[in-house]
C-alpha cells in the first residue's frame, strides 16, 4: 500500500492563518475590557450601596448620621484640627470592620494618631513600624476604593495613608464648632432627592484626582467632603504634590481652586451618587451645573441634590 506524502502549510497559509488569529484577538479584545470595566464598574456602585448600608445602621443606631470628624479638646472641630477622627472611622462596626476599629482605638485619644517613635517618617505613614496603630492606619478597605481607579492603595496626597475613595455631601457632614451630626429628620427636601456621598477617587494623570483617606478626617490643607458648589463634577485637579510633606498643595490662581471638593470619577460620563435613601444613582456629568466656583447662588439641578432644605423642585437626573 503506497502512503501519500503530507503537505505543510505554505508560507503564504502561515501568514493568513496567522493574520486571522491577529483579527480575531484584535475583536475580541476590546469586548473583554469592556466586560472587565463593566464589573468594575458594578463593584464601585455596590460599595456605595454597602456604604449607604452602613450610614442607615450607624443612624438607627445613634439616631443620626456620624460628624464628618471629631478632636478631642475645648474648641477643637474637624476643620481646625489635623488629625481628627473621621466618619470613615466611625462606620467601621457597621461594614464588619470592628477588630479594626477596636485595634485603632477610636476616639480614645484626642486625635488620629502619630508617634514619632514609630514611624521613621512622620511625613508617611508607610514608613510605621508593623505592630502599631500608625501601620494599621494603612489597612486597605476594599469597600472604600473603587476598582476601576488607577492610584493605589496609599494616597501620596495625604501622608500615604490608605485611601479613602469615596466623599460625604458637605451638607450632611458640615463643618460647624462643635461638629453636627445631622438626623434624617433634617433631610426636608427628601431623601431619594438628596446626596448622601459620592465618588472621590484617587487617580493619575490625564485625569488627576486626589481621592481621600479614611484614617482621618483632616491631614493635610483642608478636610475632604464633597462641596458641589464648588466645582463641577469630574473637574481634575489642577495643584501639586509636596512630596516632602505628602500632602496635596492647591494651585495659587482661581481656576479650579476648589478643584479638591469636586465629585471626581474613572467611570465614562458621570459618578455614582449614593442618595440619603440608599439607593445608588449613576448621574451624568452634564447635569445642569452652576459654572461659576465657590458659588451658592442660583437654582442649578446638581448643586439641588446636595442641599437637604432648598425646597427647589427638581427635575429628571
Amino acid at each position: 500500500m503506497s502512503l501519500l506524502p503530507r503537505r505543510a502549510f505554505t508560507l503564504i497559509e502561515l501568514l493568513v492563518v496567522i493574520a486571522i488569529i491577529a483579527i480575531l484577538i484584535a475583536l475580541l479584545l476590546p469586548a473583554v475590557q469592556q466586560a472587565r470595566e463593566s464589573a468594575r464598574r458594578t463593584q464601585c456602585k455596590n460599595n456605595l450601596k454597602q456604604l449607604g448600608l452602613a450610614f442607615h445602621n450607624y443612624h438607627d443606631t445613634h439616631k443620626r448620621f456620624p460628624v464628618a470628624g471629631v478632636a478631642g479638646g475645648v474648641g477643637a472641630n474637624q476643620d481646625a484640627t489635623p488629625r481628627s477622627w473621621p466618619w470613615s472611622m466611625m462606620i467601621l462596626p457597621f461594614i464588619d470592620q470592628a477588630p479594626l476599629y477596636t485595634a485603632i482605638g477610636v476616639g480614645n485619644s484626642n486625635l488620629v494618631p502619630q508617634n514619632t517613635a514609630n514611624m521613621t517618617n512622620v511625613n508617611d505613614y508607610s514608613t510605621a513600624n508593623a505592630g502599631t496603630v500608625e501601620k494599621l492606619l494603612t489597612t486597605k478597605i476594599a469597600g472604600f476604593i473603587c476598582p476601576s481607579a488607577n492610584g493605589g492603595d496609599l494616597n501620596p496626597y495625604h501622608k500615604n495613608l490608605a485611601v479613602l475613595m469615596y466623599a460625604g455631601n458637605n451638607n450632611i457632614f458640615p463643618v460647624p464648632n462643635p461638629p453636627k451630626a445631622i438626623p434624617i429628620s433634617d433631610i426636608l427636601d427628601g431623601t431619594s432627592n438628596t446626596v448622601l456621598a459620592g465618588e472621590k477617587v484617587l487617580m493619575t494623570a490625564p485625569f488627576v484626582a486626589i481621592g481621600s483617606t479614611w484614617g482621618t478626617a483632616k491631614m493635610c490643607q483642608f478636610r475632604l467632603s464633597i462641596v458641589s458648589s464648588h466645582t463641577e463634577m469630574n473637574t481634575p485637579f489642577d495643584g501639586t504634590l509636596d512630596t516632602a510633606t505628602n500632602c496635596y498643595v492647591e494651585n495659587g490662581t482661581p481656576t479650579n481652586l476648589f478643584s479638591r471638593v469636586a465629585v471626581a470619577s474613572p467611570h465614562t460620563g458621570g459618578a455614582h451618587l449614593l442618595m440619603c435613601d440608599g439607593t445608588v444613582r449613576f448621574v451624568s456629568e452634564n447635569i445642569q451645573s452652576n459654572p461659576a466656583l465657590a458659588t451658592e447662588t442660583g437654582n442649578f439641578l446638581y448643586q439641588n441634590l446636595f442641599q437637604i432644605n432648598d425646597r427647589n423642585p427638581l427635575g429628571e437626573f
